[in-house]
């Protein structure tokens, strides 16, 4: 979602005047455009005037050449005869009889009016010039140059490097821009030769200056250069406007793509109804639009509830925070969740479950109102955030309000269903600065609420983080005592209380902490459960007693069977069962000697259904089935005689006192008598006295375990301690006791 907030920023950014602006870089384009076309055309046009002025110049010298040779031709008292070309140009000029003999010209008159004719003629300047052989030089001595004072110039020489010097000493005639005065002149040079085609000196004839030959296509040119600077001028002010104000519906869309970068909602894109391009831009800023609310829906939206996710739930807590750190304002973080929720899912199947979260989320937004934030952050947990304003006791008014709300019963179409709502609250930023450590503090005071007997919500204290901390120290230690073999199992012996006969050993893990005291089994076996460490221990407890069962029955010690507790945690193990087989198949302990007792809390959180095929494959295994603490948890009697157990263990919580008080007493056997009734063995669980002993005598209990016969007993003592169980129990003074009795 970051990277269309990007896009919709570098579209919004596009039509900005400056120097990354769109109408700026397409006014330079089409300006250099034009500039070019414009360049291209002049070029042209410059090139071909500067053709034509080039002809027309040498037309011109072409012409003055042959008017002078004509003057020479036609004229009386010729001192030299021109010999011309096909074309007419004259290509040297013959010395006539007047020079013969002479090796060199010299200034006559003849020279003086010849080249006064032929500039007349040329409208021109005409130069004769004497070749010296001796020199090398063509020397000037006849011209129609003249002083500003109509005096005779100074002496001029052709030289070597003379543009016409290397043509006129080659008997060719030259035509071109030479030197004169520190300028130009357009001339034709002929050699002078005799009849022996003796060099002898040269004549030129021009048609005046260069640069004023040139001056109509400078001019051109200045004209030129003028009018594209206008034409390029013309052009970028009137397309600027006309691009500016074609713009104008881009610079609309991308003032609608800010504000939508910027998180402001946008219901519709100006000019979706234009034909062009910029409709298809507007169409395609409305379905980027239709797409980042996809993907927010995606990243924040609960799909089940429609309120906030996991993600959104986060997010919203690091502004409270933050909010809090500036305003001061205090804020609540609830955590809730539901006790046995997943039997809905398993009774009822996933889409009752998500109903009853629907409503659940219909609940708390009606309840909490607009302020508040509801987010399900997982299966049937919620997070709340609800300002709390200045009085934090309101967290714990809206927090009984919540589990009022929720523990009315929620109607679906299989019937009504319950669910016990717990709250963990933390109080924001006085219990926590950050995002991690808040949602940690609240998931303890939860924690602490499923813990707490009669309290369905529970606000996070230094005490409990103090617990908590002890409770992981205490974590750690267990993990370490497993990896490590510290734990033990010690078994107590479940006897005939009418004779004192073996009928089996209840194995009872125990915790040495390495001063020769216990950690009792009360502290860890809790925490164990929830921390799911339950299933290692459970496993470990499992391999030892059957070890040692089969230890047993291989030194002839008749035990009877051994029991070994079963958390409801390891029995929803969906390899629960074949766990089972292969330990009984590693020691090769027929089925018989394991008894597997379960409380009634096996049936929370769980599948009736599952726990009874459970039961009953185990049962098909061979292995004993026995209710453990039964009277102190969820059974029903509707189905008890439903389920496939061979023993009834009884509550000790039952028997204390029960020979102390008659009505006690007569609950207890009436329980007794339950089991009986059902064909189950009943063990009497707990008795500590003698008056409670001789209860389970004479209400015929099946068997007997207790302080009263014996505490749990290392594996080693155990053989004796059964000796002197019986012995005792066959005493004549109990004997005595229980005729009476």
């Amino acid at each position: 979602m970051g990277s269309h907030c990007a896009n919709l920023t570098r579209i919004a950014a596009i039509t900005s005047f400056g120097i990354h602006s769109l109408v700026v870089r397409i006014s330079l384009i089409l300006g250099v455009a034009v500039l070019l076309s414009i360049g291209l055309v002049s070029g042209i046009s410059y090139f071909e005037i500067a053709r034509t002025t080039k002809e027309n110049s040498t037309i011109r010298i072409d012409r003055a050449a042959k008017t002078a040779a004509a003057v020479i031709r036609y004229g009386t008292d010729r001192a030299v005869d021109p010999v011309s070309d096909e074309d007419g140009k004259p290509q040297v000029l013959t010395l006539t009889a007047l020079y013969e003999g002479s090796s060199e010209l010299h200034p006559n008159d003849l020279f003086d009016e010849l080249v006064l004719a032929i500039g007349k003629s040329n409208q021109g300047a005409a130069n004769i010039f004497s070749y010296s052989e001796k020199t090398g030089l063509f020397d000037r001595i006849a011209t129609t140059f003249r002083k500003p004072d109509g005096s005779m110039p100074p002496p001029f020489s052709i030289k070597p490097g003379h543009p016409a010097y290397s043509n006129l000493v080659n008997g060719v005639p030259f035509i071109g821009n030479v030197p004169v005065q520190g300028r130009l002149r357009l001339a034709y040079l002929m050699p002078i030769v005799d009849r022996e085609s003796a060099l002898k000196g040269a004549a030129a004839v021009d048609v005046g200056w260069a640069d004023d030959l040139t001056v109509a296509q400078n001019r051109l040119s200045a004209r030129l250069f003028t009018a594209a600077a206008l034409v390029l001028f013309a052009v970028m002010l009137v397309g600027g406007i006309l691009l500016r104000q074609q713009m104008l519906p881009l610079r609309r869309l991308a003032a609608a793509a800010h504000r939508l970068a910027s998180g402001e909602p946008q219901a519709s894109f100006p000019c979706a109804d234009r034909p062009d391009e910029i409709g298809d831009l507007a169409h395609g800023l409305a379905r980027v639009t239709e797409l980042q609310e996809r993907l927010h829906k995606l990243a924040y939206v609960d799909p089940v509830t429609t309120g906030g996710n996991r993600t959104k739930y986060f997010a919203d807590l690091a502004d409270a925070l933050e909010r809090a750190a500036l305003d001061d304002k205090k804020t609540a973080l609830i955590q809730l969740d539901f006790i046995g929720f997943a039997k809905i899912n398993d009774t009822f199947g996933q889409k009752a479950g998500n109903r009853v979260l629907m409503q659940t989320y219909t609940r708390l937004r009606r309840l909490l109102g607009e302020s508040a934030k509801v987010s399900r952050i997982s299966a049937d947990d919620f997070c709340i955030l609800l300002p709390l304003d200045e009085r934090s006791d309101l967290a714990a008014d809206f927090a009984a309000g919540i589990i009022d709300a929720l523990s009315v019963p929620f109607q679906l179409d299989e019937g009504e269903i319950r669910v016990d709502p717990l709250i963990g609250i933390a109080l924001l930023p006085q219990d926590a600065h950050d995002v991690e450590t808040a949602h940690r503090v609240a998931g303890i005071a939860l924690r602490a609420a499923k813990d707490a007997a009669h309290q369905q919500h529970m606000f996070f204290s230094a005490p409990l983080n103090d617990r908590v901390q002890s409770e992981m120290l205490l974590e750690t230690r267990l993990r370490t005592a497993l990896a490590t073999g510290q734990l033990e199992l010690h078994y107590q012996p479940q006897v005939n209380p009418a004779n004192g006969d073996l009928i089996g050993l209840e194995a009872l893990i125990r915790w040495p902490d390495g001063q020769g005291n216990w950690i009792p089994p009360c502290d860890f076996i809790s925490l164990a459960e929830k921390t799911g460490l339950i299933i290692d221990l459970g496993h470990f407890v499992l391999d030892e007693a059957c070890r040692q069962a089969a230890h047993w029955l291989t030194a002839g010690f008749e035990f009877g069977h051994v029991s070994v507790n079963v958390s409801p945690i390891e029995f929803q193990q969906p390899n629960f069962a074949s766990n089972v087989r292969k330990v009984l198949e590693r020691y090769q302990l027929p089925p018989r000697t394991l008894c597997l007792e379960v409380t009634e809390n096996v049936f929370v959180d769980t599948s009736e259904r599952l726990v009874l095929d459970l039961l009953f494959e185990l049962q098909t295994m061979g292995v004993l089935l026995s209710l453990d603490d039964f009277g102190s948890g969820y059974s029903s009697l509707s189905y008890l005689h439903k389920l496939p157990f061979q023993e009834l263990k009884i509550d000790r919580a039952f028997l204390q006192d029960a020979d102390l008080y008659p009505q006690k007493k007569q609950l207890y056997q009436a329980i007794v008598g339950l089991g009986k009734s059902l064909g189950l063995r009943v063990v009497a669980e707990g008795a500590e006295t003698e008056g409670e002993y001789l209860l389970t005598v004479g209400l015929e209990c099946d068997s007997l375990q207790g302080y009263f016969c014996a505490r749990p007993l290392p594996a080693k003592d155990i053989p004796d301690c059964c000796l002197s169980i019986s012995e005792a129990l066959n005493s004549d003074r109990l004997q005595s006791i229980r005729k009476r009795a």
